[in-house]
């Protein structure tokens, strides 16, 4: 974490930080009697993530660079990419990272939006999207780089004219990162696709310079074929053994608890570098075997972490 409770003066869900000195046995036992000595021991503590995107301040996670580190460089010569890969293969949190990485830059307005429908919202079809985008670069942009107004004579039905004219007004190219696009209705999506295609020759002053859709392995093959020559399609890859080991060496410098090889050899294995899975192996050893943080993690911690996981699902 790049900033610490004490820095702050308070922990996490608002608890008072523990401060490290004479009196810290003290206030360590008066937050046990009161029921807030978890948090303040473990504030720093992450978690293998099972569940939902990676954060880096809560999760041991990879730096999206190291998964599909070309797209970057297709994203500065104006391509549009296809990121497909089936679920719970870390697609948000790689997405996350990649629109991080991309603003720290400072040479576009970059701008991440989900396609997965809004519980509660008005809008509906293309329009309910825009306003997804919309209210995502209130959240991301500053206010130069946001979009205008739209204007009352434009039929926003079509997403096309109003990321034309966003594109227009604003002073950096815009590259549009779009989460889920599985989940728009299958009309809609070919609609958005062949109009995202139709003005990809206007970029970058009437249309996004570059755009990014990253959606399950079922909708890889109509997005490419929708956009055309526009497109690079990409698999977000499995985890390689490396990625594991890197992933488990997030675990031993916080905790200082090792995972020797032949352990990291046995998850790349029994996952097959499935991302899911190989976190669901290490919480199970972490956090249900437990061994002693002063013991390494071995061959035969996965082994029997594997076994615990198959009779649960059976």
């Amino acid at each position: 974490m790049s900033t610490t409770t004490e820095q702050h003066g308070q922990g996490w869900l608002g608890e008072p930080a523990i401060e490290h000195g004479r009196d810290s046995s003290e206030r360590l036992g008066r937050d046990k009697a009161s029921g807030a000595w978890f948090l303040g021991t473990h504030r720093h503590r992450r978690r293998f993530n099972v569940v939902g995107p990676c954060h880096d301040e809560l999760h041991y996670m990879l730096a999206a660079s190291t998964r599909l580190a070309e797209v970057p460089d297709l994203l500065a010569r104006g391509s549009y990419v296809v990121v497909h890969a089936p679920r719970m293969h870390g697609r948000t949190t790689w997405l996350r990272g990649l629109s991080m990485g991309l603003a720290e830059s400072g040479a576009w307005a970059v701008v991440r939006a989900s396609c997965r429908p809004r519980r509660g919202a008005e809008a509906s079809g293309e329009r309910a999207l825009l306003e997804a985008i919309a209210q995502a670069a209130g959240e991301q942009l500053p206010a130069p780089l946001r979009p205008p107004p739209w204007p009352p004579s434009y039929d926003v039905r079509f997403a096309g004219v109003v990321l034309s004219a966003w594109a227009r007004a604003c002073p950096r190219p815009l590259v549009l990162l779009l989460d889920d696009v599985e989940l728009l209705p299958r009309e809609m999506r070919a609609s958005l696709l062949a109009q995202l295609r139709a003005t990809y020759d206007a970029r970058p002053r009437a249309a996004p310079w570059s755009v990014v859709l990253s959606g399950s392995d079922e909708v890889q093959a109509s997005a490419v074929e929708l956009l055309g020559p526009a497109a690079t399609s990409l698999r977000l890859p499995d985890f390689t053994a490396s990625q594991v080991a890197a992933l488990c060496a997030e675990h031993t410098e916080e905790t200082g608890q090792p995972f020797r090889d032949e352990a990291v050899a046995q998850i790349a294995a029994i996952s097959g570098g499935h991302p899911w899975v190989v976190n669901v192996l290490a919480r199970e050893i972490v956090e249900k075997l437990r061994p002693p943080l002063r013991q390494p993690i071995t061959a035969a911690h996965v082994i029997a972490a594997a076994e615990r996981l198959r009779g649960a699902w059976i």
